[in-house]
């Protein structure tokens, strides 16, 4: 869908440092209209950062931000957040007390005549199904509404990109996912490029059409939800969306000999030093001697997880662990045996 379309906002070369430490490192990045591009990793890895460089909350030192063709900021110059054609909600709403739902969302609307400030306001109101709270004030309202409050504010000049700080993070576990699906439902309606940054794996996939993966101020993979998952660049990523077991290993004579069986290695020299991963899901736990390519495991302990159970396995003294659907009935200290699905293990450089 996005391919096909010019990009709103492309980011060149950013590079931004804080003293000594540098936040983002050669950044580059473009998102196109009905975009929704999801940036993740750990805390102080620069996701943040890249926000406040687009909105102008920060000055760029190095690079050029762009969006639908005007330049924004480079090196020594800098449009004022004000004049930026950029919507920022920020990670605890800052919705301002003293003003009702109507007057947050007409907030920052001075330069527009009054009547077109309010027939703003009443649509995203409807939009955003708040219109019956419109002289309500913030601290009335449920951690949802003011949810969609702070998103209306954001898009109520009508910003050419959409900027979303950890949106979720300051509701319950039970809320978010609910406000997120009409969040995101809104925001695709709308058409507006979108850049969401969140701690949260599960949520960048289930949000992005993209998906941004950095790691100390560097773009380590950007891609779809489902390549991300299935063909991860390194360790990194792989470990980041989901449980895996690893292990270290050498390649010899075009396969690699793991504690759970040889797996093939096409392409890689012999003598190469390797990380082998196997996530967790795709560790199957069948009878012993069931299959001539198991190897015997011991059950430690198991949980069941409601839609799954976690089994924790004893593998020649190393631990590993499977993710079994359902509920499974397994016993500490039983024997079994481990097999992995061949065809989805992965490996990476090791170091």
């Amino acid at each position: 869908m996005t391919d096909t379309l010019a990009p709103s906002v492309i980011l060149s070369g950013i590079t931004h440092r804080y003293g000594q430490l540098t936040a983002v490192d050669g950044v580059s990045l473009s998102v196109a209209p009905r975009e929704v591009v999801c940036i993740v990793g750990p805390s102080g890895c620069g996701k943040s950062t890249l926000l406040r460089l687009i909105s102008g909350l920060e000055s760029v030192q190095r690079g050029e931000i762009a969006v639908e063709g005007q330049q924004l900021a480079t090196a020594g110059r800098s449009l004022p957040p004000e004049r930026r054609p950029v919507g920022m909600m920020f990670q605890d709403f800052a919705l301002f007390p003293h003003l009702t739902v109507a007057g947050n969302i007409a907030f920052g609307q001075t330069d527009r005549p009054r009547a077109e400030r309010r027939r703003r306001v009443n649509e995203l109101l409807e939009t955003m199904a708040l219109t019956r709270y419109a002289d309500a004030y913030p601290h009335t309202l449920s951690g949802g509404q003011q949810q969609r409050v702070a998103l209306a504010r954001a898009m109520a000049r009508d910003p050419k990109v959409l900027l979303l700080d950890e949106p979720f993070s300051a509701l319950d576990e039970q809320l978010r996912r609910s406000v997120r699906e009409e969040v995101v439902r809104i925001i695709r309606a709308s058409g507006i490029a979108t850049i969401v940054v969140t701690h949260d794996p599960e949520e960048a996939m289930e949000m992005g059409n993209r998906v941004v993966v950095m790691e100390a101020g560097r773009v380590v993979q950007a891609d779809t939800p489902v390549n991300l998952y299935q063909r991860p660049a390194n360790s990194f990523v792989a470990r980041l969306f989901g449980e895996v077991n690893r292990f270290e290993a050498t390649v010899r004579d075009g396969h690699i000999v793991t504690p759970l069986g040889r797996v093939m290695a096409p392409g890689l020299p012999g003598g190469t030093k390797v990380e082998v991963a196997c996530r967790v899901e795709d560790l199957e736990l069948v009878p012993l001697g069931a299959r001539p390519d198991a190897v015997p495991v011991r059950v430690r302990h198991s949980s069941f997880l409601g839609p799954a159970t976690r089994v924790c396995l004893d593998l020649g003294g190393s631990e590993i662990h499977a993710r079994l659907p359902g509920h499974v009935n397994v016993r500490a200290g039983e024997e079994l045996s481990a097999a992995m699905a061949a065809e989805r293990v992965m490996v990476f450089p090791a170091g």
